[in-house]
């Protein structure tokens, strides 16, 4: 559809998109937190107090993929997963709009 024919709400989620995507670095992932113990003798978690590590954690292809997230990294990785979720509701909000465009559409006997 040409964006002359576009609602003005969504030439402003489309544009609000497009800048998005532009600017933010984007992953489809999810941060998983564990507490973990590393095996060294002597360490602190031997006695029950686990170490904090954070995962990256997707599928692709069917499988399930995971990184470990160091701590300096953590809160920028954390980021680009938000930044993904709020592109993904923008896209579901223009989504939105065509279906109730065609419902409209179908309603005033387009065919």
């Amino acid at each position: 559809m040409h964006r002359s024919k576009m609602s003005a709400q969504e030439r402003e989620l489309r544009s609000r998109l497009a800048q998005f995507t532009r600017t933010k670095t984007l992953i489809h992932a999810t941060l998983s937190v564990r507490h973990v113990t590393c095996g060294k003798k002597g360490c602190r978690c031997v006695q029950g107090d686990r170490h904090r590590a954070v995962y990256l954690v997707s599928n692709a292809k069917g499988r399930k993929r995971q990184v470990f997230v160091p701590p300096a990294l953590e809160e920028e990785v954390r980021a680009w997963v938000e930044s993904y979720h709020k592109a993904t509701g923008l896209l579901e909000q223009i989504s939105e709009g065509a279906w109730s465009e065609l419902k409209r559409r179908k309603e005033k006997g387009h065919s």
